[in-house]
Order: structure tokens, then sequence, then C-alpha cells
């Protein structure tokens, strides 16, 4: 019997060689699902040779590019969470955290300022904390601990990945110490092969290490950990609540708290942890703090918060009575604060703002020389001529260079200084880009570097989506629907106007004479008269709305994407759906026969040449989220909201097929069911003849007859028809993926 299941598995592994080709999304969660029930000896040797990744299983895995998308560029700016950096007599390395990368900077005070970009890092995730050692680079984001070797600056390579998810890190000697939703230690002494030394179930949003004392910080407040013993660190004592953030630095711990009543309410603390297991506050200031502490010698830099946006420089030198001796109300939240004595500049991440920097030489009086890179989430996407259009919502339009999309670079803007309301629409054609921001507004972008307003128009609401169809532009706003005359871009003239569905957002698709405006209720719009546009229509949901001859699909931010036949634009009418395999999806792109669907970690590729019968074949994983999506052959650009501005070609988004292999009887491609399995007996003229189906571990799970098996009862998975004749001594194996 042992011998008969080995020559099974021998069966398997030729026959699983046939899945050489991508796997549609669905096809691949089959495949998880039939290693999640299989031993993890056999799992392992599985994963070796077909190369399929096993979660449950891969401590260290590579980044996932997805399935019929692949990400071939990055504009990753987006808020300033961090910063960090290095000094030399020579140079002022900075680096900062922003979006989802990281940007390396060098900084130099001569006659005057001097700021040169060198590089600029696409992280796995949105960055959260970084931290500069020497030649190293230390970046934490939701989706891990990232470790890069800068030793060429203009060229970081990333040396490991571990994929923990974590709010901060510390670094000591050659021990990095974790917080997420737990707290662990690793040893990065071999920084390309971290090592797991120990954990415990406390956790945190801020941790800070000083000796054999780990500091952790959130909002039920101050938890002390021992972490003598590396491979058992525990608990041992706490403090107050509340807290924003924790330095240690020997026996004082400097930690910022606030009153989550009041806000704006901070106060900065120096607590005697001599004794760590009976920290006690030695003296406090009110009204300093915030989410960035750094101390340089007696000062200590604070960053302030979103309620309280002050750069603060407190005197710590008499650590019983600390002294502010200076604050400057800054735009942006501070979020991260790093500062050089050498170079006598402070560096805050400032978020929308950027990267401000500081004059330092006099502590009682600093001034802010700049700021740079800032930039928030990009909410909305306009391609033209090889340009990109970004609605930048508190940073205002960002125009990008994307010739070359796998190296997308910063043109020139037109900023908005984070003054409220944000931005959430942009689109251009030629020499004029129109974006909202409190109004309708039109900028002349003939020179990208040197963007200008050039008109603005009053409408009922900010503009949420824009579409230009000839000389008109078609704008979504709450509540309303309106015509905008743009033949003379610096002077707008709105022609008409009707009222929709109330909404706190709006899309737009026009297609032809319709307007399709999706808000709460989802309106139909007949455009055929610009100057007298009439709601016709309604879908009845909330929803983002794309049309496609006469089919609409809807994302009403649920997993579940929706068609509707618009033949008759007055009754649209339900006819199908599909479960897209992610918990929100925010909007649909048609391009041919697919569908590029927005949600919440990236992009899902949908086949709808049969709208009754819609499949998800492909993928592809973004930082954050995909709110709005552009095509422009061959590529499909997504705003990522925080990870700014993300770039895929298409691959391969049809089943592979295997390739057929010799033999008396070839085996036959890969089949994909739901519910039944046909199946067509072998040659007639052998009478003893046997079909059985087995799992990916060579157990029988159930004989088959001509014609169609129920297999309704089975788990998604991968499953293998195994053909017998036994008078000629024949078997033919060929692969089944059974979906849900």
């Amino acid at each position: 019997m042992r011998l008969w299941r080995w020559s099974v598995l021998l069966l398997l592994g030729a026959a699983t060689a046939a899945f050489g080709g991508r796997l549609s999304f669905q096809e691949r969660a089959a495949v998880q699902e039939s290693l999640s029930r299989v031993h993890p000896r056999m799992r392992a040797s599985w994963l070796r040779q077909h190369g399929i990744e096993d979660p449950y299983y891969t401590a260290m895995r590579s980044s996932d590019s997805g399935q019929g998308l692949r990400e071939v560029g990055r504009w990753s700016y987006g808020p300033s969470y961090d910063v960090d950096g290095r000094t030399t007599p020579s140079e002022t390395l900075v680096a900062l955290a922003r979006g989802s990368g990281v940007s390396l900077l060098r900084f130099s005070r001569q006659d005057s300022l001097s700021i040169q970009l060198l590089s600029d890092i696409n992280a796995e995730g949105l960055t959260g904390h970084v931290k500069v050692v020497d030649t190293l680079l230390y970046l934490s984001s939701g989706r891990g601990l990232e470790i890069y070797d800068i030793s060429d600056e203009q060229n970081p390579v990333r040396l490991s990945w571990t994929p923990i998810p974590l709010n901060d890190f510390a670094l000591q000697d050659s021990l990095v110490y974790a917080i997420g939703d737990s707290f662990r230690i690793y040893n990065v002494s071999n920084p390309a092969a971290p090592v797991f030394r120990g954990a415990c179930l406390d956790s945190g949003d801020v941790v800070s290490v000083a000796g054999h004392t780990a500091f952790l910080g959130g909002r039920w407040g101050l938890y002390v950990l021992d972490v003598t013993n590396p491979s058992s660190p525990h608990r041992i004592g706490s403090w107050g609540s509340a807290v924003e953030q924790v330095l240690a630095r020997g026996h004082l711990c400097y930690a910022t708290t606030f009153n989550p009543n009041v806000p704006g309410e901070i106060t900065f603390h120096i607590l005697d942890v001599a004794n760590p297991s009976l920290p006690y506050q030695i003296g406090s200031l009110d009204s300093v703090g915030g989410y960035g502490v750094y101390l340089v010698d007696t000062l200590a830099y604070c960053s302030g918060d979103a309620d309280l946006i002050r750069f603060s420089i407190v005197s710590v030198a008499d650590s019983t009575r600390p002294r502010a001796l200076s604050t400057i109300d800054e735009g942006g939240w501070g979020m991260g604060m790093w500062a050089s004595g050498l170079a006598q500049a402070a560096f805050g991440a400032f978020h929308w703002g950027g990267l401000y920097v500081f004059d330092t030489r006099n502590t009682s009086n600093p001034v802010r020389d700049t700021f740079l890179l800032d930039a928030d989430a990009a909410i909305d996407i306009s391609i033209d001529n090889g340009r990109a259009y970004v609605a930048d919502l508190m940073s205002g339009l960002k125009i990008l260079d994307v010739h070359d999309p796998t190296r997308p670079s910063t043109l020139g803007s037109y900023d908005t200084a984070g003054q409220p309301p944000s931005m959430a629409s942009a689109i251009a054609r030629d020499s004029f880009a129109f974006v909202d921001w409190f109004w309708f507004r039109v900028v002349d972008v003939s020179d990208p570097t040197h963007a200008t307003a050039a008109g603005q128009l009053g409408l009922f609401n900010p503009p949420e989506d824009m579409v230009l169809r000839d000389s008109f532009a078609c704008v979504a706003e709450a509540h309303r629907f309106q015509i905008v005359n743009v033949a003379r871009p610096r002077q707008p003239v709105l022609v008409g106007s009707c009222v929709t569905g109330d909404a706190t957002f709006a899309s737009l698709c026009v297609q032809e004479t319709l307007a399709f405006v999706g808000n709460y209720v989802g309106d139909v719009v007949n455009v055929r008269s610009p100057t007298s546009p009439q709601v016709v229509g309604h879908f009845g949901l909330g929803c983002n709305i794309s049309v496609r001859d006469t089919f609409a699909f809807l994302a009403t931010g649920d997993p579940t994407l929706l068609v509707y036949s618009v033949a008759d634009p007055t009754q649209p009418r339900l006819i199908d759906s599909v479960d897209v395999g992610t918990n929100s999806l925010y909007c649909v792109e048609p391009v041919g026969s697919l569908l590029y669907a927005g949600n919440d970690d990236g992009v899902r590729v949908v086949d709808a040449s049969d709208v009754h019968n819609m499949r998800v074949r492909g993928y592809a994983t973004a930082p954050d989220a995909a709110g709005r999506l552009s095509y422009a052959s061959p590529y499909l650009y997504a705003a990522c909201g925080e990870a700014g501005t993300c770039i895929f070609e298409s691959t391969q988004v049809g089943v592979a097929e295997p390739k057929q292999l010799a033999g008396e009887q070839a085996r036959k491609g890969a089949s994909v069911v739901r519910r039944v399995l046909n199946l067509e007996v072998g040659s007639r003229q052998h009478t003893a003849y046997r079909a059985e189906l087995l799992d990916v571990s060579g157990r029988k799970v159930m004989n088959l007859h001509s014609g169609a098996n129920d297999v309704r009862a089975l788990a998604p998975g991968v499953y293998f028809v195994r053909e017998a004749q036994v008078q000629a001594q024949a078997q033919a194996i060929r692969k089944v993926i059974k979906l849900k």
C-alpha cells in the first residue's frame, strides 16, 4: 500500500508539472486550499518542485507581483511619516519615509541650503519608520521589515524582507525590537537573513530600547519589558496612559502623552527608569511633544502632532525641569523628527508638507529653511501625451513624466499647500489641466515645470470627477451634474446643469449621449443637449459606474461587481454579478473584454467577454487601495491613495493549458470545474475500465463514471483524474481545479 501511495505521488508530481502557466486568482486560491490540507513534509516538497508559495509555512517570502498584471513602475510619493539620517564631516544623508517608499537625500549647508535627491526606494507597503545605521537602511511598514544596503546611495539594494506587519521598531547592537500585534525580537547580525529570537504578546504603537529594557507605548500607556534574554522578553512594569511617543536613554525615558478628550492637549514627560519595574515621573512640560521626538545631547526636538502642529526645541539639561526654548507653528502634521548637531539642522516629516528643514544654529530662534517632496494621497489620475496628472488630496495637482513607465518622475505641480478643501479630481488635454480646488479650476501646463492658474468657475459644489468630451467638460459633484464649455480654456462657461442624487462622493462615465453618475443612487443623465442635461434613470444604489456597449459595471464598495443592462437607460436592469474576492471594490475600468477592478489591496482582472459568466482571471497587489484607474495602452495607471501611483502592464490572464505529454494516451489539459465534472471514458474496446478522483495527497476521494459527476461536496482545490484500462495496463492522469 505504501509503495502504491508513493507511485501515485510520483504520477502527481509529473502531472502537476503542468502548472507551469500562470494561474487565475481563483485557481491560485484553490491551490492554496489544497496545500492547507496536506501534511507539511509533503507540502514543503510540493512547494520546492512547483514554486508555489504557502503563507502558513513560508516565513520569508518574496513580493507577489500578481497574476495577469505586473507592476512595472511606481511614483510612490505620499504623506511623509518619518525621517532619519547620518552625519559625517563631509555630508549629511537624510532618509525620508513617505508614501510607499523612502527618498535618500544629500544635505549640505555652506553659503546656502542645498538638497540633492539621490534615489528613491519602493517599499512593499505604506512606510512607517526608518532608521539609518552606517551603510544600512531599516524600513518598517504594514507589510514587514525591510533592510537595504545603501553603501551606494544612488543604487540601494534590498537585502531582506521579513513579512511581519509592524507599527514601529528599535535597533540596539545586532538586534531589532519590533512592535505590531505583538512584540518580537530578531537578530540582524546578518542583515540578509534576520533570525527570530523571541516574542511576547504585549503590543503597542511605538517602541524604544535602552540596555536590557524595552519601552512600548500606546493608548493604554507605557509597558516596560525585560529583554535581558531575547528569547524570553516579558513585562515588568507600566506607567501612565495615552502615550504618543517614547524615547529611552540611559536611566531616563522621555514620553509624550495626549488627552484623547481634548484635541491639542499634549504633555512632554521625563521618567526615571533606573528601576525599570517602577518608572516614575521627575519632570514634565505642557503643550510640547508629539509623534516625533529626537534627542541630541541636552536638547529634545519635537514635531508636534495632528492637533498641535508645532515644532519645538526643549532643553532637558535639568531633567526635573524641562524648558521650551522655542516653538514654531507649521502646516502639516508632525510625524517624525531627526536632528544633526554637526549640520546644525533639524528635519521633520510633516505629512502632506513633506520634508521640513529647520536651521537650528540659534536654538532660541530656529528658522524653517525650506520644505520639499510635499505629497498626499493620490485620489485621481489622468493620462495625456506621456504625462500623468494626479489629484493629490492636500497637495494639489502633481504632473508626472511617464514616457518611461518604469521610471516615472515629477515634472511639476500646482500646489494647494495643504489648504482645504482637498483635491479629488484631475483631467488634462494638451496644454491645459482641469482640477477641483474650491471651484472648477483650469491650469496651464504647457510648461509642466511651472504650472500656473489659467481660469476658474464657481460651481454648485467642488467637482468630484470629470470627463472631457470634445469642447465640453462633464462634471459630477455632490447633488449635481454640470456641463462646462472649455472651448476657451481660460474662460470656462457653465452651459448646463441638473440635480442628481445626494452624495458625498461621485464618479462619472460618459458614453455617447449618456452620462453615468456614481453616487448614492446611481444616476443616468441624458447629455444629448449640453444646455439641458436631464436625469432619465437610476440604479437605486450607491456605486462607481463604468460602461461598455450596453452594459454598466458597478462597484458598490463590497466585494461584488454588478452588471446591469442599460440598453434602456431609463430602466437599468441587473443581469449578473461576480464576487472578486476582496473586502472592498472601488472602481472599474473596462478595456476590451476585460474589466480592471480597483480594490483595497490592488487590482483584480475580470473576464467579461460573457457578462453572464464573468470570472476573475488575474490580480496585482499594491501597497494601498486602488481608488481610481486610467488605461493608456498598454499600461494601467492606478491612483493608490497614500502609496502614490502604481503602473501595471498586462501579462497573461487566461488559464494556461499544460503541455501535452507523450504516452499511449496523452494527458489532457487542466479542467476548471465548480459543480459538475464531465468525463468521457477511454476506448470502449476495453471492458475493464475505471476512473477515480484523487486529491493532492494521492487519496481517492470518489469513483467517477462516464458523463456528469457531481463534485459540489468537494472542497475547493486541486484534484487529479486517474483513468485506468486494466487489460492494457495503461493509465492516464489529468489535473482538475475545483473552485467554490
